[in-house]
């Protein structure tokens, strides 16, 4: 069997996986990678298909602000790769490509947090906050309550700041998102959680 490599953009990407992995049973059948940034991902995504011993390859990279934009850097690079039929825009369910004729392997691509709303990681991991959770309203209200001479995040990094003051108020403050898997603060049995994955199944160990 050749190399299955999951390309992510950080480490803390990285820890999730594997919390999120160990959670669902999901068979160590392939490797992580941290790519550092999403440059450095979206580059990883024209070089990695090449290699000679790679069967399976997939990525998980952000949306960020916008979609249809970071769709369309990762399809060039793709592209570039030598895949033929890339989608003009990513399934809702995560996108797959199959391209034996020209000897690539079998790619997945999902993009953060649903394949079709703008965001990151952090959204994502904000539709496992439990249902009913009374705290991240309260959350919300604190955020939206400070004032924007005082406010000290850029508004992109507002998923992560919302995430991280929820987490803050757990019965262990502050752990890392991978532990609050683990921890079980995140409900990984929710729908989105469900369909990630269906999609990491599929592309890397079905």
């Amino acid at each position: 069997m050749g190399r299955r490599l999951l390309l992510v953009e950080g480490k803390s990407d990285e820890h999730v996986m594997y919390a999120l992995c160990k959670r669902h049973g999901v068979p160590e059948k392939f490797r992580i990678k941290p790519a550092e940034s999403v440059e450095g991902l979206l580059d990883l995504l024209q070089i990695e298909p090449r290699a000679s011993d790679m069967e399976r390859l997939a990525a998980i990279v952000d949306a960020d602000q916008d979609v249809g934009a970071r769709w369309a850097a990762a399809r060039a690079r793709l592209l570039r790769a030598g895949y033929r039929d890339v989608p003009a825009a990513p399934a809702p369910g995560g996108t797959f490509l199959v391209d034996a004729e020209a000897r690539l392997p079998n790619l997945g691509l999902w993009l953060m947090p649903d394949n079709r709303l703008p965001g990151m990681l952090e959204d994502f991991l904000s539709f496992l906050v439990p249902r009913g959770d009374g705290c991240l309203p309260l959350v919300d209200d604190f955020l939206a309550s400070i004032p924007s001479e005082s406010r000290r995040f850029a508004e992109i990094q507002h998923a992560k700041a919302r995430i991280h003051a929820w987490l803050a108020v757990q019965e262990e403050p502050g752990k890392p998102l991978g532990q609050a898997i683990t921890a079980r603060y995140l409900d990984t049995e929710t729908i989105a959680a469900s369909e990630f994955l269906a999609w990491l199944r599929k592309a890397l160990v079905e």
